[in-house]
């Protein structure tokens, strides 16, 4: 059966019990050190600092997340920052998992995948979102079916 997003969602909780042991090969803990979670265009733009931080931006740009889980609108919203200012949110359709991860200290990292202005506000910055260590900029994830 392949991995699917839902079933790796699921399966994440196991994480902290998951350990390579000392004698695992190198190659082995290297291609397990980081994992695409999602994929979306930030929610929002309009409504932040984003109209003044889009000359800023570029594709591969690290973003920080952080989860508001006082925001009075949605308890796992999830604002994304370029230093310290806001740009927008994950879509509330996107933000659940990634809001419940950072509110248990799980290392995510965030970045630029690709921008288009003439796509403004919907859908004109489109980041990524992963578990682990940041890959290359250039690297491309894919679905790997496993047996």
């Amino acid at each position: 059966m392949p991995l699917t997003r839902r079933l790796f969602l699921r399966s994440l909780w196991t994480l902290p019990l998951l350990t390579l042991p000392e004698s695992a090969p190198a190659a082995l803990s290297a291609a397990h050190q980081t994992c695409l979670l999602n994929r979306f265009a930030v929610a929002g733009l309009q409504y932040h600092e984003a109209p003044a931080l889009l000359h800023h931006l570029a594709p591969g740009q690290p973003l920080t997340l952080a989860a508001e889980p006082d925001n009075p609108f949605d308890h796992f919203a999830v604002r994304i920052d370029l230093h310290g200012r806001k740009l927008g949110y994950v879509p509330r359709s996107d933000n659940r998992h990634i809001s419940r991860l950072l509110r248990q200290d799980v290392r995510l990292w965030c970045r630029v995948r690709k921008m288009d202005e003439d796509k403004w506000p919907w859908r004109a910055v489109v980041v990524e979102v992963g578990l682990g260590e940041v890959p290359p900029p250039a690297e491309h994830f894919r679905l790997v079916e496993t047996a």
